[in-house]
């Protein structure tokens, strides 16, 4: 628990931070600071391992690199404002949709492998695989990944410049230039549709983070599943929401080209079937069916992050995702413990009744994406009018 409170607490602060930062000074850096910290906590972690009957307490040490550099919350943060650099606003959505699947498919073939690995080797040796993963990482960002914003380093002397020439990356007004960069008047509708989207990604990745932490207590209260038959099924689930969002991304959007927003309700709708099947469920099958409907819930996130990266311009990408990552890791710590309480105190009633939560937040999320679908209507609408008015000034 402290371990969990010291990787999230700090590492959001820094992820802020950083995204304010990176927006003048480029992506690469906080990328390979990020990486180094994760690789010196594989390190100390190795070292650690070597000696036995160490206490648990002397275990937190391994959590300062990663805590101090921002930990996997920056490091995602960054790699978004990166994709959205480095991408038009055609490709967007796929590319940050394909980045969430690789993320997806290095978390199953770890949790699959590490048991594995361990059992033929020792943990050192688990962690040395680990630290040489992140050291390719590091390799790789140095010689191969170009800085996305190398090309506006003019146009950020501009407004450095116009700033107090002592000002230093960490600022006392950072958290309220963060908050006033989301929440500014833009053009049209576009203030209100980034609200509305900020929201409905906060409330999905809480959603899907409490879900997931709950799920196999359910399944073992209610179908008597062990852990082997759960991480099986996880597993399959997987690779049907894998395939599922690449396929779904490429083919919806790149051949159809449907809009971002339309493929995260597409999404979210893919969810929702899928949290009232799992609400209904009682025997193996249907669990089963429940987690296949979902292999287009990969669709919400990216499409929504896309749609935001959309309208704001490139010197507040860093800020804006920043926040989306940062507080819905605050969001998701604070608020996942609530579907515990949920769940025990309903285990004797009906084991699936926290369930009718799920179902709640998201019909709340579909509401609000709807509400985004309207407003870009709306906006379009409101476009073409000073568009035609333009023109007649012209004409005449």
């Amino acid at each position: 628990m402290v371990k969990s409170l010291l990787d999230l607490l700090l590492p959001t602060f820094i992820c802020l931070m950083a995204g304010s930062w990176s927006d003048k000074h480029g992506r690469k850096p906080v990328l390979l600071v990020t990486l180094g910290g994760m690789a010196f906590t594989c390190t100390l972690i190795i070292l650690f391992c070597l000696f036995e009957n160490i206490s648990p307490w002397i275990f937190l040490i391994t959590a300062i690199p990663t805590m101090i550099t921002g930990n996997n919350t920056t490091f995602f943060a960054i790699t978004l404002s990166y994709i959205s650099d480095t991408s038009s606003k055609e490709t967007r959505g796929l590319r940050m949709a394909f980045c969430e699947v690789a993320l997806a498919t290095g978390s199953l073939l770890g949790s699959i492998s590490s048991s594995y690995i361990f059992y033929a080797t020792n943990y050192p040796s688990m962690f040395a695989i680990g630290l040489a993963c992140v050291s390719i990482g590091i390799a790789y960002t140095i010689f191969f990944v170009p800085e996305s914003i190398e090309n506006m380093q003019e146009s950020r002397k501009l407004i450095t410049n116009t700033e107090d020439e002592k000002e230093k990356p960490v600022r006392i007004n950072l958290f309220k230039e963060i908050i006033q960069t989301t929440i500014k008047k833009r053009e049209n509708y576009d203030r209100a549709v980034i609200i509305l989207t900020l929201t409905s990604i906060i409330i999905y990745i809480f959603l899907t983070h409490a879900d997931t932490s709950i799920r196999y207590i359910f399944l073992r209260g209610k179908l008597n599943w062990t852990f082997t038959k759960y991480n099986l099924y996880n597993s399959v689930c997987m690779l049907i929401w894998a395939a599922g969002t690449m396929a779904g991304s490429y083919i919806l959007q790149r051949k159809f080209h449907i809009k971002d927003s339309i493929l995260a309700l597409i999404g979210l709708i893919s969810m929702l079937s899928c949290v009232i099947l799992q609400f209904l469920a009682t025997n193996d099958t249907a669990i089963y069916i429940a987690g296949a409907s979902k292999c287009l819930g990969g669709l919400v996130a990216p499409m929504l992050r896309a749609k935001i990266s959309q309208l704001v311009p490139s010197d507040e990408v860093g800020k804006i995702f920043a926040m989306v990552v940062g507080a819905g890791a605050l969001v998701s710590a604070a608020l996942t413990p609530v579907y515990t309480l949920v769940y025990n105190n309903t285990i004797y009633i009906d084991s699936a009744l926290y369930n009718l939560l799920s179902i709640s937040f998201l019909t709340i999320t579909i509401t609000l994406v709807v509400l985004v679908i309207y407003l870009e209507k709306q906006s379009q609408i409101n476009t073409s009018e000073v568009q035609i008015v333009e023109e007649d000034i012209n004409e005449s």
